[in-house]
C-alpha cells in the first residue's frame, strides 16, 4: 500500500526527537528537567530516559489514537463518501499539527540541558498558540462526528447548529489563539495565564454552548 506524502511527514517527525535524543544520549546529564513553573523556572527532574523518551512516546501514542478512533464511530459507515473524506482529512491535518507541537516540545527538552538560555515556558506558550489557530481554523471545517469536536445536545440534533456553531467556535479559537500568541511574547507566563490564557478558555468553552442552544431553537422555531 502506498504512504500519502503527508503520512511520511508525519512519521518523520515522529521520528526526529528519538533520532536526536539517540545523538545526543552521550552529551545528556543523567537527570533533566520535565517541569516548568509559571515563573520559568525548573520545578521537575527526572532521569535521563525519562525525560528523553516520555513526550516522544506520548506524541505516538496520540497520533495512533487519533487514527484509530474515527474507525470506532458507529455512524461512519453511514456517512456519505463526501463526508467521511472530509473527515479523514480534517483528522489528518489535525494530526500532523498535534505531531509537530509535541515534537518542537520533545525537541526543546533535550535541548535545554546543552543551552541554558532555551525558554522552555515561552516555546510552549506561543508554540500553543499557534496549534490554537491551526486547530480553530480546522474545527470550522469539521464534518459531525462521534469523537470530536463541540459536541453538545443541540450541535447533535441539529446539522445546522453543529456547522454554525463549529463556524463561531473554530474563530474563538482561532482569535484565542492569536492572542496566547502575541502576549505570549509580551508579557510574563503568570500574568499571561490569569489576563489572557483563563479568560480565552472561559470564552471558547462557553460562548459556543450557548450558542448552539440558540441556533437550534431558531431552528426549531422556523419549523
Amino acid at each position: 500500500m502506498k504512504i500519502p506524502k503527508r503520512e511520511w511527514l508525519q512519521i518523520l517527525i515522529l521520528a526526529a526527537p528519538f533520532c536526536v535524543a539517540a545523538l545526543l544520549w552521550n552529551k545528556l546529564p543523567d537527570r533533566m528537567a520535565i517541569h516548568w513553573g509559571l515563573n520559568g523556572q525548573v520545578d521537575g527532574y527526572a532521569g535521563k530516559p525519562l525525560a528523553s523518551l516520555l513526550l516522544p512516546c506520548v506524541n505516538v501514542a496520540i497520533t495512533v489514537l487519533i487514527m484509530i478512533l474515527p474507525h470506532f464511530d458507529p455512524k461512519y459507515v453511514r456517512y456519505d463518501e463526501e463526508t467521511k473524506a472530509s473527515l479523514r482529512r480534517t483528522f489528518a491535518s489535525m494530526r500532523l499539527a498535534i505531531t509537530i507541537f509535541m515534537a518542537i516540545l520533545a525537541l526543546a527538552v533535550l535541548a535545554t540541558p546543552l543551552y541554558p538560555v532555551i525558554q522552555m515556558t515561552l516555546i510552549a506558550v506561543t508554540g500553543s498558540g499557534l496549534l490554537f489557530i491551526v486547530l480553530g481554523n480546522l474545527m470550522t471545517k469539521l464534518r459531525p462526528n462521534w469523537f470530536c469536536g463541540i459536541r453538545t445536545r443541540w450541535t447533535l440534533e441539529s446539522r445546522e447548529a453543529w456547522t454554525k456553531t463549529h463556524r463561531l467556535g473554530g474563530r474563538l479559537m482561532m482569535a484565542s489563539g492569536a492572542c496566547i500568541f502575541i502576549f505570549g511574547l509580551l508579557l510574563p507566563v503568570k500574568q499571561l495565564v490569569i489576563c489572557v490564557l483563563l479568560p480565552a478558555i472561559v470564552v471558547m468553552s462557553i460562548v459556543p454552548i450557548v450558542y448552539s442552544y440558540i441556533v437550534c431553537a431558531r431552528s426549531r422555531a422556523a419549523k
